[in-house]
């Protein structure tokens, strides 16, 4: 996994809160980061069909599977459970006991606040900035490395500069952030 600058800001969080909400954008890394985090909890996505039913029909069965607590992935498919893990987490008193993932949705964000209000730090979640994927070491898919090159375009201050190329391109091309074409 590739450092995250929310990475600190999440792990502070899960030692003040006793649940932790990581939201974002789709294909953001929420689920890897908070995997990478905290890689002794269980984890339970409610993508699946199954999990989602269980966490609807018996919420407190579904959770007392979690003795330990949990990363439970995908929750905005089950708002009803915040109400739940409210009462769960008050009578454990445990500081990072469960960890949610879920889309950067309005009513997702919403329901977290007003269910688990004083109870929930909240991580919102970005895709890449340019400054993590400069930070980012080479990495290898097979024998290829995933990331060759990072350079900065210093074209157009504003942009805060970047240009990204992928091993598959024999060069770089042009700054998404400002349109330059890129320059050895």
């Amino acid at each position: 996994m590739f450092s995250r600058t929310a990475q600190r800001t999440a792990l502070d969080l899960a030692r003040g809160f006793p649940i932790l909400a990581i939201t974002g954008p789709r294909q953001s890394g929420k689920t890897t980061l908070a995997r990478a985090l905290f890689p002794e909890r269980a984890y339970v996505t409610l993508e699946d069909p199954d999990q989602r039913e269980f966490a609807s029909h018996d919420p407190r069965g579904f959770l007392a599977r979690f003795a330990d607590g949990a990363i439970i992935d995908e929750a905005q498919h089950c708002p009803d459970l915040f109400s739940y893990l409210q009462g769960l987490v008050d009578a454990r008193r445990r500081m990072g006991d469960f960890i949610l993932t879920g889309s950067q949705q309005f009513g997702l964000v919403s329901r977290i606040t007003q269910s688990l209000a004083g109870r929930v730090g909240l991580v919102q979640l970005l895709p890449f900035s340019l400054v993590e994927l400069a930070d980012a070491a080479p990495q290898k898919i097979g024998d290829r490395p995933r990331f060759n090159r990072f350079a900065l375009c210093n074209t157009n201050p504003r942009s805060g500069g970047g240009f990204f190329w992928c091993a598959a391109l024999p060069t770089p091309t042009f700054c998404y952030a400002c349109h330059a074409v890129a320059k050895e």
